[in-house]
């Protein structure tokens, strides 16, 4: 059976993850994305799309990860792509903070921790729409 979270739908999708065309990897990171599937090799998979060359595909790849597991592993990585050095990684981690933080209790303390470390950075904007996402729903 073909069903949203699929194994065989899954398995499809992840070789399209490390395809020369960023826009392959950034379809699937989207539908890998969509299907809601958090297993370990989805979210393992995510996690390295977060270091990707092109922007586009590292921002889906944050906002999946925030909609999909809530982690310390992935709450860490959110956190880092807070300094991403695009802006739109930067917003869709925020968002995906904001996503986890709806499951896990640990996101608000880490975001605001985030802040007090980051107050100095240029990317201090990126903190504040991700603890506004947490407290703004």
């Amino acid at each position: 059976e073909l069903g949203a979270g699929s194994q065989v739908v899954v398995d499809g999708l992840l070789p399209s993850l490390t395809d020369e065309d960023f826009l392959v990897r950034t379809n699937a990171v989207y539908a890998l994305g969509r299907l809601g599937e958090g297993s370990q090799v989805v979210v393992d998979a995510l996690l390295l799309r977060l270091t990707d060359e092109h922007y586009n595909v590292r921002g889906l790849a944050a906002f999946a990860l925030g909609q999909l597991d809530n982690s310390s592993q992935v709450l860490d990585a959110l956190l880092q792509t807070l300094s991403d050095e695009d802006s739109h990684p930067r917003g869709r981690a925020a968002s995906g903070l904001g996503e986890l933080g709806k499951k896990s209790d640990a996101v608000l303390p880490a975001v605001i921790q985030w802040l007090e470390q980051h107050l100095d950075s240029e990317y201090i904007g990126s903190g504040i729409d991700a603890l506004w996402n947490l407290l703004v729903d």
